[in-house]
């Protein structure tokens, strides 16, 4: 038997990776958030052991969970349910996830959380999972295609996202808001208002999870759109900028650097905040309440993250890409400690980055960086 947190179950032959219990402690953080009366609804679409949907009913108030899993063999997920099952506050079922969402459409049935632990792209969760959400519920993506995402196969980004990417030190950031972007368009087709609560890159599983709210039952209004739009990186600096949809063409002449190598431009992607502050914040409150440092630790980061991008922060620069500006003036990269509040003072968004250690996410530039950093030394 295996514990986690409050749960303890059977692996058996499945594939159970502990490390990403923090993905969990996060799912019941947000779902914690909603408290809804009489309880929560939870569909646990690719419920594997069935550990999230043990701790969103022990540990989120979860008075029904639907675990599904397309079961073989001697498959442990009924006998780690057999109590919950009992109790009437479970069910299991072994389903495809796309028609359970279709399910729940056609039947009215809606979740208080859909918990989609996917591979690939993310779809076709971050399309169909909707039909199955209730307005101001949430649904929590994941992507596992990093190949995609980087550039290296192309024709995947096109699918799961309708977009292009490039490799990049920021580029699982950039994976995220690519998630982030899909799903919400996704919505929007369907006539829905999704918009982003936490974005989060598990580097030891190298997985992109992406937790979504249905915020309204209509389409969103169009000045939510321009949360839309592409990124330019210059590939002889790394420098990035923002690029509107209907600017992708001038994409070059809008760069903020000296350079001339044509720009490297992904997206469609989100281009607004990852993080829902308000939200992050009551989940960080919670974790802080249970003692899960670790998970209280990257949800203060998400919220310094969603400070900075507020002020205007977009990917992040890798600490070697401003060492290399700095040296080129004959200035040391300062300790993040220290730059970071004098960024601030100077009136950019700055933070350190949950999915990078050796980065500075900023709305400076990398020549804002070396006129602050010189006025630093000249003190």
């Amino acid at each position: 038997m295996v514990c986690e947190r409050s749960a303890t179950f059977a692996v058996g032959g499945l594939f159970f990776n502990p490390a990403s219990r923090i993905i969990r402690d996060l799912g019941v953080l947000a779902l914690l958030t909603l408290s809804p009366p009489g309880g929560a609804r939870v569909l646990d679409a690719m419920s594997g052991t069935g550990v999230r949907s043990l701790r969103y009913s022990a540990e989120a108030n979860a008075v029904h969970v639907l675990a599904n899993e397309r079961m073989e063999g001697d498959h442990p997920l009924r006998s780690n349910l057999r109590e919950l099952v009992a109790a009437g506050r479970a069910r299991v079922a072994d389903a495809d996830a796309v028609d359970l969402y279709c399910a729940a459409r056609l039947s009215s049935e809606r979740f208080h959380l859909v918990d989609c632990d996917g591979f690939g792209t993310g779809q076709p969760h971050a399309a169909e999972a909707w039909w199955a959400t209730l307005v101001g519920g949430y649904v929590y993506l994941c992507a596992t295609d990093g190949l995609a995402t980087c550039g290296a196969t192309p024709h995947q980004a096109y699918v799961g996202y309708g977009g292009a990417a490039h490799r990049s030190p920021a580029c699982n950031e950039a994976a995220l808001r690519l998630l982030i972007g899909a799903s919400f368009r996704e919505a929007a087709a369907r006539r829905l208002d999704g918009r982003p609560v936490f974005a989060f890159f598990h580097r030891p599983s190298s997985s992109f999870r992406v937790m979504m709210r249905l915020a309204a039952p209509r389409p969103p209004p169009a000045a939510a759109y321009e949360a839309i739009g592409f990124v330019a990186r210059c590939p002889s600096c790394g420098e990035t900028w923002r690029v509107g949809v209907q600017q992708v063409g001038e994409a070059a002449a809008r760069r903020p650097c000296a350079h001339d190598a044509p720009p490297a431009v992904s997206g469609p992607m989100w281009v607004a905040p990852m993080h829902d502050g308000a939200i992050v914040r009551r989940m960080r409150r919670a974790a802080a309440e249970r003692g899960w440092e670790d998970t209280e630790a990257l949800l203060r980061r998400m919220e310094e993250e969603c400070a900075a991008e507020e002020a205007g922060a977009l990917l992040f620069y890798h600490l070697g890409e401003v060492q290399r500006a700095l040296a080129a003036e004959g200035l040391p990269l300062p300790r993040l400690a220290e730059l970071l509040p004098r960024l601030r003072a100077a009136g950019y968004g700055a933070s350190r980055s949950h999915s990078e250690a050796k980065a500075l996410k900023t709305s400076a530039t990398l020549a804002d960086i070396v006129s602050v950093v010189r006025q630093m030394g000249d003190e």
